[in-house]
């Protein structure tokens, strides 16, 4: 088989496994709105189904999710979300480390590790009373993930290369109000750099569009 048809044969693969996927998180997901909202539970599942997803590692191989060749050191691949700006599933890809200051997504958030490592810095909530406290570290990595509801704080920290899922309950996009700490200044902002994002669902031109 050439590797024009093996790339092809992946990518349909590839989309069948998301779609399953997206479509177990749309039910925990409705399953939490019908109950006041996602609570810690519902997040654990969402990381239990991406994980069995990440086991698929030979479905997202570099060569379709390359990192940016220059400039950002980070590029998010979106693989899926609903009409309606919600769910979006991305695939982050890392070149040579990057970093995020602690913040928070306003929405339920989960990060599930396939290759490299992503150090998840977790603090306490006091993002109206100043300076974020560390009070626990978990290391992402294949096979392992973190699941967050929407105050929940964080900051990322990678050295190398990585490949990871980010999935939210809101598209990047849709995260107007979410805020993170600058420490050089000692006050929390709003934060809208939602880094740089490509189309990649199956159907959609490949196309940058944040």
């Amino acid at each position: 088989m050439s590797a024009p048809d093996m790339a092809a044969e992946r990518a349909t693969e590839r989309a069948v496994a998301v779609a399953d996927a997206m479509e177990d998180i749309a039910k925990i997901d409705a399953h939490g709105r019908e109950h006041g909202g996602i609570d810690r539970g519902g997040v654990e599942r969402i990381r239990e189904r991406l994980l069995q997803l990440a086991e698929r590692d030979d479905l997202f191989p570099l060569e379709d999710f390359p990192p940016p060749a220059e400039g950002r050191s980070t590029r998010m691949y979106r693989i899926a979300q609903n009409d309606d700006d919600e769910l979006a599933l991305y695939v982050q890809s890392v070149r040579d480390g990057t970093a995020a200051p602690p913040h928070e997504h306003t929405t339920w958030a989960v990060i599930v590790g396939m290759r490299g490592q992503e150090l998840n810095r977790f603090y306490d909530r006091c993002a109206d009373e100043g300076e974020p406290q560390a009070v626990r570290e978990v290391m992402v990595e294949r096979c392992t993930g973190v699941a967050m509801l929407g105050h929940d704080l964080h900051s990322i920290h990678i050295e190398g290369a990585s490949t990871n899922f980010h999935c939210y309950g809101l598209a990047l996009e849709r995260l107007k109000e979410r805020r993170f700490w600058h420490a050089d200044d000692s006050e929390w902002r709003v934060y809208y750099d939602v880094g740089h994002i490509v189309e990649a669902r199956p159907g959609h031109p490949a196309t940058a569009v944040a």
